[in-house]
């Protein structure tokens, strides 16, 4: 989480900084605004970050528990056909 906080400050502070730069405001308050930029961009990554993780962790979740349900129905199947083996006369 961390590093995407960081990530994001980083990009935000670079474009902002050059955006400013570049549309002829002066050094002075191009740091200004790109530091404002960095707060703004860390904390949208945070959010985009958070919100992947989760997504991730529910992913998982589903695909354990359709491997359970699997593994679940396979030894009930194979329950079943024992004892439609043993029922069998020889």
């Amino acid at each position: 989480m961390k590093f995407t906080i960081i990530l994001g400050g980083l990009i935000g502070f670079t474009v902002v900084f050059v955006m400013a730069l570049l549309s002829g405001k002066t050094p002075t308050e191009s740091l200004f605004q790109a530091s404002i930029g960095s707060v703004v961009l860390g904390i949208l990554f945070r959010w985009i970050a958070y919100i992947w993780i989760r997504n991730v962790k529910e992913m998982l979740m589903e695909k354990h528990q359709t491997a359970v349900a699997a593994m679940v129905e396979a030894e009930e199947r194979n329950r079943q056909e024992a004892k439609e083996q043993a029922a069998k006369p020889v």
